[in-house]
Formats: C-alpha cells, sequence, structure tokens
C-alpha cells in the first residue's frame, strides 16, 4: 500500500524539533505538507505562540540565500521526487524542497569536541530551532547559478571543490580526523550532515518505505551534488579568504554508498576509518534502539544485496545480527573501492589512532588530505592546537567541557556480540586486514 505523497525526509535536526514542521505551513514560502488539508488554527495559534519573532520575517529569504547568510539545514521529497516524467525532464522533481536557516557552519573551527556534527551547530542556533524557510531546491540552484555568474556578483561567492571525504565504521575515531581538519583556516569541514544523508539514501527510502521502484539514479545523484555545492558555498570575503576546500565527514551508513560519491567526485581524496569488529558491533549496539537495527526495515541496496545473496531473511535475525550485516556492508565498498580503484586509505582506529595516533595524523592522514604545506609552515600553531583536539573526545555533543580521549577505554564484549560478529563480519575483516598497511 502506497503512503500519500506527503513530507517524507528531514533532516536529523529536525526531528527532534517536531514543532517546525507544524509551524512551516504557516510561513509564506513554506513547501506543501500534507497538514494543510486540515484546518487546526486553535492547536497552529499555540504552537506559533511559543515561538520568538523571526527576526528575517522581512527580509529577502532566497536573497539571504544569494548571499550565504542563510544555510542548508535538510531537504525533503516525495515519492514522486525522482520519476522520469516530462516535467522533471533531467533533473529530480519541483516537489524536491531545500530547508535554510540561519548557522554559523564554522562554529566547528573554535570547539570541534563540542559542534563535532551539523545536528550540533544546527541545535545551537535559535533560528534554526524556531524558523526554517522552504523553497523548491531546483529554483535554489537555478537563482544561485543567476547569481554566482552575474557580472556585478560573481566574485562574491565561491564554490569550494571536495578536498576529501571521511567515510567510517561508526564509533571508530573519524571524529578526531574531522576535528583536526576543522582546526585548519583552509578547510572548512561538514559534519555528518541530515541533507547529504537524506540524498544518498533517497532512493532506498522511497522503495523500502513506499514501495516506490522507480527512481532514476542519475536524478538522485543531481540532489546530492547540488546538496555538496550548497555545502561548499561561502562568501569570498573574510574567513572565505582562507577557504580553499571542502571536507565531509559522513554518517557511517552512507559507506554504503562509496562508490556513488566517487563516481561523482573521482579526484577527490577520500578514507574509511575502521575498528575491531567486535568492538564496533559492541559500540553500535549499546543502546537496544540502536540506529543501525533500523536498517532491518530500511536497508541500504548494498544490504539488500547481501542478504539476498547468502539468502537471509532480516525479519529473523537479532538486532545484533542485522547490525552486524549492516556494518560487513560498510567495510565491503571500503575495501571493494579501495582495490579496484586504487584510491582511498583505510585507517585503523587501534593501528593508526590509538597507536602513536598523533604521528600518524600528522604524518600521514593529514598530509594525504591535502594539509602537508600548511602543517610544514605551522602558522599560527596549528601544530599545537591539532595536538590538542587529538587528546578530547571527538563527540562531545554541543555541551562543552571536552573530555580526555586517550585514558583508555574498556568495551565489554558479550558472546552473542562475538558470535554475531563472527558469523556476519569475519569475512569482510579478512578482506580489509590485507590492506592494513594502508595508513
Amino acid at each position: 500500500m502506497h503512503a500519500s505523497p506527503a513530507v517524507l525526509c528531514l533532516c536529523a535536526f529536525l526531528a527532534t524539533l517536531s514543532l517546525v514542521a507544524v509551524a512551516a505551513a504557516e510561513l509564506a514560502d513554506a513547501a506543501p505538507s500534507s497538514s494543510e488539508e486540515y484546518d487546526y488554527p486553535q492547536e497552529e495559534s499555540l504552537i506559533a505562540s511559543q515561538f520568538t519573532a523571526d527576526p528575517y520575517a522581512e527580509r529577502d529569504h532566497m536573497e539571504m540565500i544569494r548571499t550565504g547568510e542563510l544555510g542548508l539545514a535538510g531537504v525533503r521529497y516525495t515519492p514522486e521526487s525522482f520519476k522520469s516524467t516530462e516535467e522533471n525532464n533531467d533533473s529530480y522533481g519541483g516537489d524536491v524542497y531545500g530547508l535554510f536557516c540561519d548557522y554559523d557552519a564554522a562554529r566547528n573551527r573554535d570547539d570541534p569536541s563540542s559542534f563535532s556534527t551539523v545536528d550540533h551547530i544546527l541545535g545551537a542556533s535559535d533560528h534554526c530551532s524556531e524558523h526554517t524557510y522552504s523553497f523548491p531546491l531546483r529554483d535554489v540552484m537555478a537563482d544561485i547559478g543567476r547569481y554566482d555568474s552575474a557580472t556585478s556578483t560573481r566574485l562574491q561567492m565561491k564554490m569550494l571543490p571536495l578536498g576529501g571525504m571521511i567515510f567510517h565504521e561508526g564509533h571508530s575515531g573519524a571524529g578526531l580526523i574531522s576535528n583536526s581538519l576543522a582546526a585548519f583556516p583552509s578547510a572548512r569541514v561538514v559534519s555528518e550532515h541530515g541533507a547529504l544523508g537524506d540524498a544518498l539514501g533517497a532512493c532506498d527510502v522511497l522503495k523500502n518505505r513506499y514501495g516506490e521502484e522507480e527512481c532514476e539514479e542519475g536524478r538522485r545523484l543531481e540532489l546530492v551534488r547540488d546538496v555538496i555545492a550548497l555545502l561548499g558555498r561561502v562568501p569570498t570575503a573574510g574567513e572565505g579568504q582562507q577557504l580553499k576546500n571542502l571536507y565531509l565527514r559522513l554518517s557511517n551508513d552512507a559507506a554504503a554508498y562509496l562508490p556513488d560519491l566517487r563516481s561523482l567526485y573521482p579526484s577527490s581524496k577520500w578514507i574509511f576509518v575502521y575498528r575491531d569488529a567486535e568492538h564496533a558491533l559492541a559500540k553500535a549496539t549499546r543502546r537496544r534502539r540502536s540506529p543501525c537495527s533500523k536498517m532491518r526495515r530500511n536497508p541500504s541496496s548494498a544490504l539488500t544485496a547481501k542478504k539476498e545473496q547468502y539468502r537471509i531473511d532480516l525479519e529473523a535475525l537479532s538486532h545484533l545480527e542485522v547490525c552486524a550485516l549492516h556494518l560487513s556492508t560498510l567495510v565491503d565498498a571500503a575495501v571493494r573501492e579501495h582495490d579496484e580503484s586504487g584510491t582511498g586509505m583505510l585507517v585503523s582506529y587501534d593501528k593508526n589512532l590509538v597507536a602513536n595516533g598523533k604521528a600518524n595524523v600528522f604524518d600521514v592522514i593529514l598530509p594525504y588530505l591535502g594539509l602537508k604545506e600548511e602543517i610544514y609552515a605551522d602558522e599560527n600553531g596549528i601544530k599545537e592546537r591539532v595536538k590538542e583536539i587529538l587528546t578530547l573526545k571527538s563527540n562531545n555533543n554541543g555541551r562543552g567541557g571536552s573530555l580526555e580521549l586517550w585514558g583508555g577505554e574498556v568495551i565489554e564484549v558479550s558472546e552473542e556480540v562475538g558470535a554475531a560478529t563472527r558469523l556476519f563480519m569475519k569475512e569482510s575483516m579478512d578482506a580489509m586486514n590485507q590492506f592494513e598497511s594502508s595508513a
């Protein structure tokens, strides 16, 4: 049974701020929503009373996007968004909306441990918590294209090239690397942006949740490319004068889409960070409702292919086994891409980060990602700054007061975790171990 083409996809921060989705219908430029079919004036009034006045209510919001005052916070789409139609032509549909608000994307530069992901940055923005503006994303891309090419404004904004991508298994030290990158004046680091994850997984979501088989891969990849372009679009003045490259740390499940991103950005560097399989699974499943257990109902195309290859019924597996199988697909994607293309760097948390991690980050990983000259120049004490970052936990969740990292970590591995690891991850990790000297 197909669901109605209601709003399907919001970035992760909006999931914790559900009032925004209801209040969005009050905005003059809001996207269509299924809630518009009903009339709840009293409820909308009560909700509206809980918000502060929008400081940009009288401003031209599209103009604020043009000038970089508003940043992309999320995307949403419908079952029709990626179908091949006359209206869509060669693009995704006009029903793909971008959500924009005012936030400081560079907040992770001064305190990367407290603002290690975009969610933490968005959560600290009063404007994003209460006010977002929705626009058809095709219209936004066409508008900024005209703005950036116009003689009078073409030097006001620039698109940063994608310097590197950080993929990871989860709880494996990828945040240490992205936080270290954030210390460099030339690097704009965007970590685990929900809009990018939503774009990458769009066709899988539509198939799993709505039974929609028609989802053109080219249109999905165009959305991915547009999201990354918006994340790397910065003013040329101020901080933008020093910015040279965009670096993306993706959510761990995005590693399943590594081949897609490599096809779009073949010259960009990439790394995959992993750890001991039992420890990875134990960390990923500490909570019963762990994110990876959701893969049972919403598997990636890589997980679907693997379960079909081995004739596995996900419904018959425990949540530990589902997570182990999911993690194996992330390792598989990285090993396959590394082996077949000869690109990328495979980084072991245990051997390359915990053991002599500072030296490996300075001497191998950061230079591979293009920061060699800045490390050697050591302007503004960048080496000491990075050394300090490497002693702190990488995900203090916006709370401040960062904690020490290198004091040791005891991970309890249950018999169930060990069994699931041996059953579903051993083959993948054996293949990974052949390339352990990569970093």
